[in-house]
């Protein structure tokens, strides 16, 4: 029995993205929806959050592939809400209460796991774990074009644009999917609108370098969480810089996002560490993200401002991790 079949004992399901979703999290619930819905099974795809996907090419993608995505700050009436590349309780997705929770997902495992959980930390996307899913139980990926076109751009734009792509079960399901399609095309040369541009310029003109620990720290405008991967994906590539930290107000607190290139700085842990008691970050060793709230830096930190919270933090991180190695 392939592993989606323990679902199919449900006749409604509910698959959450993370807030703001990424082209990754929603081509994964895509792929999920065909083939729950083929099943005959009420499926829905949500998102909730501090507010609407705004991203120009996410917003092409499911426009373009027609993906029934929703924003909901209610409660679903469910029988099982299934998390896709997001795990339960973690500070980046709305929590909604149901009485049967799963989740599907491909970053580090940091929250208890059950029987009809499935984390592969080691996959980049959690398009390419779904794939594998669907490819398990016959559902012909290949004759359905906008979802392959979505899980493709999951991958693409979950690996930096295909130049960080390493890990062998991603790399073959490019290879096994990948085809002329002018959406596809479409979707890469539309990754920044001009006032995309104009923040990520603007950014990275201001910001601040440690010379010594070899990290920047990029304030960027409000911006969609993609704009400040792009932003850490771009500074990561000076090569003075060895860890990135973006971060933009959003809401009652700040999205941040990080990359690194060392091995002895690894951008999970780092987050991790700076999100500890005021938010919530993790990751992988070379990508992670995360939120932190306004209000418990101020509880913890009083009037400091959060450019000299967070210069502070990484600093004491990476001294801690230079001890360590």
């Amino acid at each position: 029995m392939g592993f989606l079949q323990r679902y199919l004992k449900y006749s409604d399901i509910c698959i959450q993205c993370h807030n703001n979703p990424d082209a990754d999290a929603i081509a994964a619930a895509f792929g999920l929806y065909r083939y729950f819905s083929g099943k005959g099974v009420k499926t829905s795809i949500i998102y909730g959050g501090p507010g609407k996907i705004t991203k120009s090419n996410t917003l092409m993608m499911v426009n373009q592939c027609r993906i029934p995505i929703q924003y909901t700050s209610e409660n679903p009436e469910t029988e099982l809400l299934l998390m896709v590349d997001c795990q339960y309780g973690r500070g980046n997705v709305q929590k909604f209460e149901a009485k049967n929770i799963a989740m599907i997902d491909h970053h580090i495992q940091m929250v208890d796991v059950k029987e009809d959980d499935l984390i592969k930390s080691s996959y980049q996307s959690c398009s390419t774990i779904v794939y594998e899913l669907l490819k398990e139980e016959g559902y012909p990926v290949e004759e359905d074009q906008a979802l392959k076109t979505a899980l493709l751009y999951g991958l693409y734009t979950d690996t930096a644009s295909f130049s960080d792509l390493f890990a062998s079960a991603d790399m073959a399901m490019r290879a096994e999917i990948f085809s002329e399609d002018p959406l596809f095309e479409k979707l890469i040369k539309s990754n920044m609108s001009v006032a995309e541009l104009l923040v990520v310029s603007d950014a990275m003109y201001n910001h601040f370098f440690d010379v010594e620990r070899r990290f920047s720290i990029v304030e960027a405008l409000k911006c969609d969480q993609t704009v400040l991967g792009i932003i850490g994906d771009m500074m990561i590539q000076v090569d003075t810089i060895y860890l990135s930290f973006a971060y933009t107000e959003a809401g009652t607190g700040y999205q941040i996002s990080l990359r690194s290139c060392d091995d002895n700085l690894r951008a999970d842990k780092i987050a991790a560490y700076v999100c500890e008691g005021i938010g919530n970050g993790g990751g992988h060793k070379k990508k992670a993200g995360g939120h932190i709230q306004k209000d418990k830096i101020k509880e913890k930190y009083g009037d400091k401002p959060i450019s000299e919270v967070i210069e502070m933090l990484l600093c004491q991180c990476i001294d801690s991790l230079s001890k360590e190695s």
